[in-house]
């Protein structure tokens, strides 16, 4: 700007060429500028965002807001009395320190790292590396048992019928032995095959675990039989990875018991009353003194990883691996560590080759503006009405939250939308919030909208298809639109919409035009057939993810050596090592078996109600505690933890199948979003990008509208589902 008045200084000294040539060169610069900030993509915009604000920030401005009142007086509340109240203000500069990371002029924490000399930087990596050294050893220094295990080429370990058979243990100590049974199908007619089956209706496979001719404990696996119908055989089996291979059915037990260290070595003893031979595969290992404890270590690391993601003290990133690191560090102290082949298994690989494959054409996409000027075209078609355009860019955000993720929504459209409000002099804070909260919306309705949905689609892939996704969480966001919307007019009121915009429309065009026709045409016509590859899935059975990454493979191709290397520069590699650490936790978390406990309980209190409810409590359940818990705890970590555990409720209670149960943790953890500025990774992005303009966002103000809206959503999701279960639509 200093400059351009030098050019107009020398314009008025009557030097024109020279004058031109300055001007010329400006222009030049800022297009360049420009260009370049448009074009630095979206994974840089969302980290320069996430820059301007912090979930452990939020936390603490919003413990502060609930402990005084507007005259600064202390008020006797909940978050007064509770644990923020209660750390030393000292913990709390500590902690500052480490999540402002570089921003050294806000704290002293900075300073301390620099008057480090460089032989305490020696003996601090020097320690560093020793204790690396020593956790490495554990593995070799705690023997990693092979699991004892009983098995045939062709029919299975033992053919069972009135004999019992036994498989002896290798290894004896006092604790936990797991053992994981597989068998086949009893191969025997039932009287009555169109009976009401019950538990007492099956056959059994009984597991004992003995020693000198006692029982130290035992349990029982059910079988299938040839009377029980093919729906019902398929809800029976446990499904997923983890089971024998070729087994019908199967289960893990966890036997704690303290054998006689005098007496013989123990052994399990199978015995089925089918009154057919039957497929049996038996494998158990010792996991000794830890292992009776395991559930509870369990309990501890899942809650400090949550608790870490929530404040985001260290980046989640590597609170994913450091968990994951903590949880195979237990496994090796039970004798189990797995192999790297295993924790490779572990990984969701169409997750997250369905997430490259849209970063990849969402950010080559993003690059031809074409975003930007769509939400300029809304600007123009309200014709200056508030509450119109309101209208149209939340219908809008919520049509691309459906097939983009909602982060990259709010990072294409937030800058628009600030735009606009300079330009009339307006407070954008009431546009961003909801852009936020509707783009949590949207993203419900289809798999690849939001990351629990994306989650979800590949655990269950069985069971659910990209279709039927739209086909039964569609319509529920559409019926959500109504009341939240209505809501949102409430909330704001004239204050807000009853405005008029006067804004130089051909400035915003100017501003934001499509800057790369060739690039649109080209990302466009492969995203439209990766879409319809994704509507065929029903029909043609071929993957999602393949699709994705097959079709950014073709854009890539189209392109030269320049766009390729943008493209990997773009994609969000921070976010793929989470979910790829997240997986491995979640896994090792349920090795250790707190998810099946958890299943365990959940599935006593959906037994006590009748068979013919269970699938409506069931979900009504689940729904409202993933809303509650997403709110505060970022979705993604939570429903990667919640899969196993209605993969398991689905197995072991009478009336349960996996669909509703998948269905009602979409709709919770999705809306449970909207809750608070911390339960969706939109929200802490759209504070972000609040805060670089002058617009800072607390907790508290978002609370306010958010919260609300999350249990009008959750009225709607609520009823809506039952009846679709009630009715037999899923």
């Amino acid at each position: 700007e200093s400059l351009m008045l030098i050019s107009e200084a020398l314009s008025a000294k009557e030097m024109p060429v020279l004058s031109r040539r300055l001007r010329h060169g400006l222009n030049r610069i800022q297009d360049n500028a420009r260009v370049g900030y448009k074009d630095e993509g979206l994974h840089a915009r969302k980290t320069a965002a996430l820059h301007r604000v912090n979930r452990w920030e939020i936390f603490k401005e919003a413990a502060h807001e609930m402990t005084l009142d507007k005259e600064g007086r202390r008020r006797l509340s909940m978050a007064g009395q509770g644990i923020l109240g209660k750390i030393p203000s000292s913990v709390l500069e500590d902690l500052d320190s480490s999540v402002r990371g570089g921003e050294g002029h806000h704290h002293h924490g900075h300073g301390r790292r620099d008057t480090l000399t460089l032989k305490q930087h020696v003996v601090r990596a020097t320690v560093v590396g020793f204790t690396l050294l020593i956790l490495c050893c554990v593995p070799h220094i705690v023997h990693q048992y092979t699991p004892d295990a009983g098995l045939m080429a062709s029919t299975g370990s033992f053919s069972l019928g009135a004999e019992p058979v036994d498989l002896p243990l290798s290894h004896k100590s006092n604790g936990l032995y797991e053992i994981t049974v597989g068998a086949g199908v009893c191969e025997y007619q039932m009287p009555a095959a169109d009976s009401i089956h019950t538990n007492n209706t099956y056959y059994h496979a009984k597991i004992e675990l003995m020693q000198d001719g006692t029982t130290l404990l035992w349990d029982k696996l059910k079988l299938h039989d040839m009377g029980i119908p093919s729906g019902r055989r398929k809800m029976l089996g446990v499904g997923g990875g983890g089971g024998p291979t070729g087994a019908d059915v199967y289960d893990h037990f966890y036997f704690d018991v303290k054998p006689n260290q005098d007496g013989s070595n123990v052994h399990i003893r199978a015995s089925s009353d089918c009154p057919a031979p039957v497929a049996v595969s038996i494998e158990a290992i010792t996991l000794g003194p830890i292992g009776s404890v395991q559930h509870w270590i369990a309990l501890a690391l899942l809650i400090a990883v949550f608790a870490l993601i929530i404040t985001e003290v260290v980046h989640r990133t590597l609170i994913a691996f450091m968990g994951a690191a903590c949880v195979l560090f237990i496994l090796a102290l039970e004798h189990r560590l797995p192999s790297v082949y295993t924790i490779m298994g572990w990984m969701d690989h169409s997750t997250l080759a369905l997430l490259w494959g849209m970063m990849v054409i969402v950010a080559l996409l993003a690059r031809s503006g074409i975003f930007e000027f769509c939400s300029v075209r809304l600007i123009e078609f309200s014709k200056g009405d508030m509450w119109r355009l309101t209208l149209l860019l939340m219908l809008f955000d919520c049509i691309l939250s459906a097939f983009l993720d909602n982060v990259s929504t709010m990072l294409l459209m937030g800058p628009v939308i600030i735009s606009l409000c300079k330009a009339i002099d307006m407070d954008p804070r009431p546009m961003l919030i909801p852009m936020a909260l509707f783009g949590n919306i949207g993203g419900t309705a289809t798999m690849i909208g939001d990351p629990p949905n994306l989650i979800i689609g590949n655990a269950f892939k069985e069971e659910l298809g990209f279709v039927d996704f739209m086909r039964v969480l569609a319509p529920g966001v559409i019926l959500v639109l109504f009341p939240t919307l209505a809501f949102l007019k409430y909330y704001y009121g004239k204050a807000v919409y009853g405005r008029k915009i006067d804004v130089d429309m051909q400035m915003l065009r100017d501003k934001y035009p499509i800057r790369d026709h060739a690039l649109l045409a080209k990302c466009g016509i492969i995203l439209g057939f990766v879409l319809m590859l994704f509507f065929l899935h029903p029909v043609v059975h071929f993957e999602p993810a393949y699709a994705a990454l097959f079709g950014a493979i073709a854009i890539l191709l189209m392109g030269s050596t320049e766009d390729f290397e943008h493209a990997l520069e773009k994609v969000e590699w921070d976010s793929l090592l989470f979910f790829a650490g997240l997986f491995v936790f979640t896994e090792g978390i349920a090795e250790l078996g707190l998810l099946r406990i958890i299943a365990d309980q959940l599935s006593g209190v959906i037994e006590g109600v009748p068979v013919a409810d269970r699938a409506i409590v069931s979900s009504v359940l689940i729904q409202i505690v993933a809303a509650v818990a997403s709110a505060f705890v970022d979705n993604i970590p939570f429903t990667t933890t919640m899969i196993p555990v209605i993969r398991r409720m689905a197995a072991n209670v009478e009336g349960l199948e996996i669909q509703p149960l998948a269905w009602a943790l979409c709709f919770g953890a999705d809306m449970g979003g909207m809750g608070t500025l911390i339960g969706a990774s939109a929200n802490v992005v759209m504070a972000g990008i609040a805060a670089e303009a002058g617009y800072p966002i607390s907790f508290m103000s978002f609370f306010r509208i958010g919260w609300p809206m999350m249990w009008i959503a959750m009225c709607v999701t609520v009823p809506y589902l039952v009846l679709m279960i009630h009715v037999g639509y899923v």
